[in-house]
């Protein structure tokens, strides 16, 4: 079975020849819209999964299976993406498709969305900042994700495309201990 990395550079890849035809029939949204469905549909039906992960079960097989679930009103391009990644022995990454092209999608048309932690629940005014800083930043339009982790016990932790940054009390106590461990024993007498 293929790593974890070579299976996300194979979806990207995919994704990304998908989301040019999609460009040019002028169907991004549409095809956007099949694709979570049909991540939505692999991810909550385990013996989908199983049987699309199966290499006992026949490419032909699972190409059957998957006609059926996504049934006629399904755009051409997904469809035949969809059957051209089972002919190529990779049915088992299907469900990782759908946010694979919303990720290209977004990058496309200058779009990122900030995947934000925070300790309590951010006010307007910081939501607003937030927002202006990380957009000069990217120079692309932001959107926030947020949830709220009160382990975070202040701050906030922001995850932007491959990017951490970590402004959390709890990283900034775990920075200041690895400091006082490493610090020599005679630093504090100078």
């Amino acid at each position: 079975m293929a790593s974890s990395a070579q299976d996300s550079g194979v979806l990207l890849r995919y994704a990304r020849a998908l989301y040019e035809l999609a460009a040019q029939a002028g169907e991004v949204g549409r095809v956007e819209s099949d694709l979570d469905v049909l991540s939505q549909t692999i991810g909550g039906n385990q013996e989908l999964r199983i049987h699309l992960e199966s290499p006992r079960l026949t490419r032909e097989s699972k190409k059957r299976l998957l006609a059926g679930v996504l049934g006629s009103n399904v755009s051409d391009l997904v469809q035949r993406t969809v059957m051209l990644l089972v002919d190529k022995g990779r049915a088992a990454l299907l469900g990782g498709l759908g946010p694979v092209y919303g990720g290209v999608a977004m990058e496309a048309t200058g779009r990122m969305v900030a995947r934000v932690t925070s300790a309590a629940p951010l006010e307007d005014a910081q939501r607003s900042r937030l927002v202006s800083e990380l957009q000069a930043l990217t120079s692309k339009t932001i959107t926030l994700d947020e949830s709220v982790d009160p382990d975070l016990l202040a701050g906030i932790r922001i995850v932007l495309g491959s990017r951490m940054i970590d402004g959390s009390l709890r990283r900034r106590l775990e920075s200041l201990g690895d400091s006082l461990i490493r610090a020599p024993v005679g630093a504090a007498n100078d």
